[in-house]
């Protein structure tokens, strides 16, 4: 059985066993040093994502893996020999104590890059392919970008 694209995604970034994960000493606070606290989720939670930030998670970075897209590769025939995924991942932060949320966000999103260009072959040739920005004004300024991961894979 295939595993969901999300799910792929969320272990390639976290699987300790592997190298290729998100590396804490690469996402740090404004004073260079300390490391700053991250998740790697699945996206929409059913509650304020204000909470994650200031809760009793206190969490300073998100990475929040949304909903793929799955594009057929078609060989000489009809049938598919592989799928072209694509997997939005917003990466989110805000301003606190001893963080400015545009350098974390920043930050976040330079260790995915180094993840892409350093571990490119994770099922065929990872890639981020898109960077925009999606930060919210309200209350408390969610600073946020949306990158998409792309790669491709087998049908098995």
């Amino acid at each position: 059985m295939v595993e969901d694209a999300r799910y792929r995604t969320k272990d390639f970034l976290t699987d300790v066993t592997i190298p290729t994960g998100i590396q804490a000493a690469n996402i740090l606070k404004d004073d260079g040093v300390t490391q700053a606290s991250f998740i790697v989720a699945y996206g929409y939670p059913d509650y304020p994502l204000e909470r994650v930030f200031l809760g009793t998670k206190n969490v300073d970075l998100v990475y929040a893996i949304l909903k793929p897209t799955s594009v057929p590769l078609l060989g000489g025939s009809t049938t598919p020999w592989g799928y072209e995924e694509s997997v939005p991942i917003d990466i989110r932060t805000i301003t606190k104590q001893g963080i400015t949320g545009t350098k974390l966000m920043w930050q976040g999103e330079a260790e995915l890059r180094r993840i892409c260009e350093t571990y490119p072959l994770g099922s065929s040739r990872r890639n981020l392919s898109e960077s925009r920005d999606i930060t919210e004004s309200g209350s408390t300024t969610i600073y946020g970008v949306r990158v998409v991961m792309s790669y491709r894979r087998g049908i098995t």
